[in-house]
């Protein structure tokens, strides 16, 4: 099982993603590297002490990349 780590649309917190599907890789002008999209569930995480974010969908995010941000997600 693949798991990268993507930003939860509802929290906005690093979290943990299953890779579902790779799609099409694409070359980004803009900063001069290729992206490879594809499908991934986010998995349960929580938001706080005793608290877990109940958003598990999937969603459309960049599976590999040349460049990560500081928190270490892809972009």
């Amino acid at each position: 099982m693949n798991e990268i780590f993507v930003y939860c649309k509802t929290c906005n917190k690093k979290v943990k993603a299953v890779i579902l599907t790779k799609h099409d890789e694409e070359y980004d002008e803009v900063t001069g590297s290729r992206k490879l999209y594809g499908m991934v569930r986010i998995l349960q995480h929580n938001i706080g002490f005793r608290k877990n974010c109940e958003d598990t969908s999937q969603i459309k995010a960049i599976v590999e990349s040349d460049s990560k941000d500081d928190n270490g997600v892809m972009v």
